[in-house]
């Protein structure tokens, strides 16, 4: 019996923790390959036993942050289960990681049939053990196998390859499939899918995600361990991950390492505009009011529109709150105008901040107003994220922009510059473009109009 209790994944902790499974410790020696523990932890519940002999769970998603061993989980797995005669079948959206690991397999069967030609990968063995690599694209049609093995699962957003993969394992008599990948976006159709049936405990899946605690900041060293844990057996260090951790804060891209090194959830792979224990941070109680600006905008598809008011505060401080976040099928535009004109003129507003691509059905309604567009809105952009990540801004009523703020990304302009913009288009987020225009204009006191009302 194999105690697996040192990789233990922060999501699946609760699957058995010993198995017996000779074969894949006797393949790991012939290999010559010593398991860290959270892949003996992987491989020990893939290989439990039901009580008429077959597997316990027919679906394994082992989900992790690269560079902690996944292809040390395959190369045993695939070695065993060919010695057993069983058929197998691997994928990936790139075709040179299951190559890698045939390769590898391959040179550990010197007397089996072997094709190494590139798309016709194959190993086969005298007891009817095979081994193919199958592009997503082409498909597994007209294959049967065992086991079929879903690399980098994330990439897959739509389910065109797991519903022609099916039925090449509907006639086995004990199949089993393996999925691995690391954390993926909203994008990510079939490993949300899995992960979500994985984690309401549907019967035959024993999913498996070892990933940073979402309480932890970005930076915290606590979520770099829970996410990667080859820490301590293998090459990744905590340096290491401090040096990837630079690089991609600098480059804006700290969504990617979220992603691949923190194997944790996001919203996108774009950079995202602000992180949300920044946002957080900034949460305080505000002053009344003094010469407010208000941002407004409206979506597209004329279903939401949202109202930010934004006041410089005797600290130097630029306090934001939301004044209105309305939707509508579609929105009337002059009932919300008719709303916020009297609100607006109590709170003393100077002016009216619009993009005028969007919101000028709205903002024809106030006499002061100022178009934030093209460059300035991309100036305004930057502010209200330095302005946020240096403590320079507060907020307090505004739920709606941190609902939002996980949707808005940081989209590259010319050179440098870069503006605000919603990861996905039919996602309104009119809360944080109203409060970026608000507090741009209300940052610079010496270019406000005199008050409108």
């Amino acid at each position: 019996m194999i105690d697996t209790t040192p990789g233990i994944p922060r999501i699946g902790s609760n699957l058995f923790r010993t198995a017996h499974m000779p074969e894949v410790m006797r393949a790991s020696k012939e290999l010559g390959l010593t398991l860290w523990p959270s892949q003996t932890f992987a491989l020990a519940v893939g290989h439990q036993k039901a009580a008429d002999g077959g597997w316990l769970y027919r679906e394994i998603p082992v989900i992790q942050s690269r560079r902690n061993g996944k292809t040390r989980i395959l190369l045993p797995l695939i070695r065993s289960r060919l010695k057993m005669g069983r058929k197998i079948i691997h994928t990936a959206q790139n075709r040179l990681l299951p190559r890698r690991v045939f390769v590898e397999v391959a040179r550990t069967f010197p007397d089996a049939k072997v094709r190494y030609a590139n798309g016709q990968e194959e190993i086969d063995l005298a007891n009817g053990g095979r081994y193919i690599i199958v592009a997503p694209q082409r498909g597994a049609r007209g294959e049967d196998a065992d086991d079929l093995i879903v690399d980098e699962l994330r990439e897959m957003e739509d389910f065109d390859f797991i519903a022609a993969a099916e039925p090449t394992i509907a006639s086995s008599s004990n199949p089993q499939v393996w999925y691995l990948s690391n954390a993926g976006t909203d994008r990510s159709l079939v490993l949300n899918d899995l992960r979500m049936r994985g984690m309401a405990g549907a019967e035959g899946i024993a999913y498996m995600e070892w990933s940073a605690d979402p309480e932890y900041a970005v930076e915290d060293e606590r979520g770099w361990l829970q996410g990667n844990p080859s820490i301590g057996y293998g090459n990744l260090t905590i340096p290491k991950l401090r040096s990837l951790y630079e690089r991609y804060k600098a480059a804006g891209e700290l969504a990617i390492f979220e992603t691949e090194h923190l194997c944790r959830w996001v919203e996108s792979m774009a950079p995202r505009l602000v992180s949300d224990v920044s946002w957080q941070s900034a949460r305080k109680p505000l002053e009344a009011p003094s010469r407010p600006v208000m941002g407004v905008s409206v979506h597209p598809n004329g279903r939401r529109a949202s109202a930010a008011l934004s006041w410089l505060q005797s600290d130097g401080s630029v306090a934001v709150r939301v004044e209105a976040d309305v939707i509508g099928d579609p929105i009337d535009l002059q009932k919300l105008a008719a709303d916020l004109i009297p609100r607006a003129r109590e709170a003393g507003v100077q002016v009216v901040a619009f993009d005028s691509w969007t919101d000028q059905h709205l903002a024809r309604h106030f006499e002061s107003t100022e178009a934030i567009i093209g460059s300035t809105f991309a100036n305004a952009s930057e502010r209200f994220v330095r302005a946020i990540e240096t403590g320079g801004l507060h907020w307090q009523h505004a739920d709606a922009i941190s609902e939002q703020l996980p949707y808005v990304s940081r989209k590259q302009t010319t050179g440098t510059a870069w503006i605000a913009e919603a990861t996905d288009p039919h996602r309104p987020v009119t809360a944080v473009l109203a409060a970026i225009r608000a507090v741009w204009m209300a940052s610079n006191p010496q270019v406000l109009k005199p008050r409108i009302y």
